[in-house]
This record gives C-alpha cells, structure tokens and sequence, in this order.
C-alpha cells in the first residue's frame, strides 16, 4: 500500500469566511506569502491538480466560481476565444505537472556531515559508567565504579583487591589489598599505578 502524503489542508475562517490553506502547520491567505521555492512550487502543482479534478478551469468559469482569464493588451483580444483559453489552460496545467514531476525526481538533501557506514550515533549517557549518571553518589564512590570498570579488563589484575576510599582528612586514598596509598606513584606495582591513572583521567575528562 502505497503512503499517502498530506500537502496541504484548506479551512474557511470566519467572521468573513475567507479561505486559507495550511502547509506543515502554517497558515497562508495567499500563496505570494509563500517564501520557500520548494513548497510554493508543490502547491502551485496540487492546486493545477485541483483545477484538472474540477474538469478544467472553463468548468470552473461555466460554474461562475472563477474570472474568465483576461487579456494582456487589446490586441489580444483573439485570446479570448474558448479555444485560445482552453490552450492556455493546458499549457499552465503542463507546467505545474512538470515541476510537480520535477520535485518528486529531486533526492532528498545529503546531511552535511555524513553517517559513517556501520557507526552508529552514540546516545547521551551511552556506555558511561553508572557513577556518572546517579549524581547522588558520593565522589569517591563514582571515581572507585570507573576504577573498578577498568580493572575488569585486566585480568592479571583479579588477584588484587583494589579500592579507592575515603581518607581521615576527607582526602582519597588508594587501598591494594590491605595497604593505604596516598597518590598512585607510592605503589610499588608499575600496572596498578597506570589503570589508576588511566581511572582518574577518565573521571576529569568528564
């Protein structure tokens, strides 16, 4: 089934019933107050559609709904006849259907930072730790949930347990096993001290 698409919406507004059209959720009395190229060009094409499911604009005149079509100048006058109007009428009908086809041919603009295939955008909050999202934590506890994060990729690393905690003074300390560290360059073991300070990066990046 194919999609129907609404192009525009048609309300008589009292007190004085004047008709006007809505495009996308804006109102129109007059189709010169269309700005936009694109859009009047789409109505303009409905609307010679309309004129087609009418029977023809001279239906329109015979029903006296619409102004006979005048001419230019007096010598123009030939114009007038029923089959000079009925040209004219094709030829406009001729041109709104080429630039309706036309705007249906038109792809759809490219953004202007294109999508990488197969990297999906990243959502907020994505893959972030939890710590960062439940603000209610206390600080040590957020920084010790990142540590902990990164210490689960290393697994030569299970054997320990490896703890940021709250110091006496308020201060951070580091517990590895059952020794307190002041800052990560007083623990002995090299592999420790990075994922701390990778953790605590990660923390102040954010």
């Amino acid at each position: 089934m194919r999609k129907e698409i609404e192009v525009m919406q048609v309300f008589r507004v009292p007190p004085m019933g004047k008709l006007v059209v809505s495009v996308n959720n804006q109102r129109y009395e007059n189709l010169s107050e269309i700005t936009e190229p694109n859009k009047k060009r789409l109505l303009q094409a409905a609307i010679g559609e309309l004129i087609i499911f009418a029977g023809g604009y001279q239906e329109l005149v015979s029903a006296g709904v619409a102004p006979h079509l005048q001419s230019m100048s007096p010598q123009h006058e030939a114009d007038k006849s029923p089959s000079a109007l009925l040209e004219k009428q094709q030829q406009f009908l001729a041109k709104l259907e080429a630039e309706r086809d036309a705007i249906k041919a038109t792809p759809p603009p490219k953004p202007k930072f294109p999508i990488l295939s197969g990297v999906r955008p990243k959502l907020p909050n994505e893959d972030q730790p939890e710590s960062i999202i439940n603000k209610s934590l206390p600080l040590v506890t957020q920084i010790d949930k990142i540590l902990q994060k990164h210490l689960a990729a290393h697994s030569e690393l299970k054997e320990h347990s490896i703890h940021l905690i709250q110091g006496p003074k308020g201060g951070l300390q580091i517990q590895v096993d059952d020794k307190l560290y002041e800052k990560p360059r007083d623990i002995p073991n090299k592999h420790i001290q990075l994922v701390i300070k990778q953790a605590l990066k990660e923390w102040e990046a954010l």
